[in-house]
């Protein structure tokens, strides 16, 4: 676990939260529950436990508390979020910002990121899975395959293998559009017995659960629509990704005035931080590991956050 310091404000990222060993994906990586309650008891006893307006107040006002304080964030509208996180918020007496995509709401989809999680879970020798992709590659996309320099791909992860980390990053970066989708979709319906719509309803939350929690102090932010990487989006597209996030909160009355942004894959660069900054977003969060500090706090568009496994008691 982390080194905490006085002066210092930890943002929080969650993924999936749940009995993991007492559920049908007994692989899917995430959170167990009961090491969550944990956790939540260990914030409570040793951090200030902020709300969203709560930070945005520190923001502001460029005070951080000389206490360790604490920022719960959940990204991609996991179901587990409505079932086990809300409940245990609510009876600790405390909120979160939860960040889901919103096309997950409106189209029922799958994210690709989730179905890479799903194809993980099931097969568990990466080699195999890998040999497969390089396979189908070099059979059905070989010009593209001929363009991929793995020598330059960068297989530093602090929590996966290099294998693991070859896997995610050819299908999540490395790939045209078009292709990775198809790819995604025959590794999808080859090692998994889900169809997308069954593992859609029972992966996320739906709008009438994100209501519920908002009457309950619960914080919605943006995570786009679609979970692309800003970085790489034209503008137009970029655009269209912030605005019509922002819409779906307002028409659904989930907006609160102190809205912010958490950035898909934590992607962003200056060109995305001036497209946000003209849509009144108050804060937005990255993947990158560190605390908010008095040196930072005045980055209030590239907030850094810790994952939940830094934490882990």
């Amino acid at each position: 676990m982390i080194k905490v310091s006085n002066n210092n404000i930890y943002v929080i990222m969650y993924h999936y939260v749940r009995p993991i060993r007492n559920t049908k994906f007994k692989n899917l990586k995430g959170l167990e529950y009961n090491l969550f309650k944990k956790q939540i008891n260990y914030f409570i006893s040793k951090f200030n436990v902020l709300s969203n307006d709560d930070f945005f107040d520190i923001l502001e006002n460029k005070r951080i508390p000389k206490k360790p304080s604490i920022l719960l964030t959940f990204d991609d509208g996991y179901k587990d979020h409505y079932d086990y996180v809300y409940p245990h918020l609510m009876k600790k007496k405390i909120s979160g910002i939860f960040y889901p995509p919103i096309n997950i709401l409106i189209h029922k989809k799958v994210l690709e990121v989730n179905k890479i999680h799903f194809i993980l879970e099931k097969v568990k020798d990466i080699k195999l899975l890998l040999d497969d992709l390089i396979l189908h590659l070099k059979k059905n996309y070989n010009e593209t395959f001929k363009k991929i320099n793995f020598k330059k791909i960068s297989l530093i992860s602090r929590f996966d293998d290099k294998e693991t980390i070859l896997f995610k990053k050819l299908l999540q970066t490395y790939l045209p559009t078009d292709t990775k989708t198809k790819i995604i979709n025959y590794l999808f319906d080859k090692y998994t017995d889900l169809s997308e719509k069954d593992l859609s309803s029972i992966l996320y939350f739906n709008k009438n659960e994100m209501t519920e929690m908002f009457k309950d102090k619960m914080i919605f932010g943006s995570h786009g629509c679609n979970h692309e990487r800003w970085n790489y989006l034209k503008n137009i597209n970029l655009n269209s990704e912030i605005s019509n996030s922002i819409q779906f909160f307002k028409k659904n009355k989930i907006y609160d005035n102190n809205f912010s942004i958490s950035y898909p894959y934590g992607g962003y660069n200056n060109k995305v931080i001036n497209v946000v900054k003209k849509y009144n977003i108050k804060f937005c969060l990255t993947t990158e590991v560190d605390s908010v500090n008095k040196l930072n706090i005045k980055d209030r568009y590239m907030i850094p956050r810790y994952d939940t496994n830094d934490f882990v008691l």
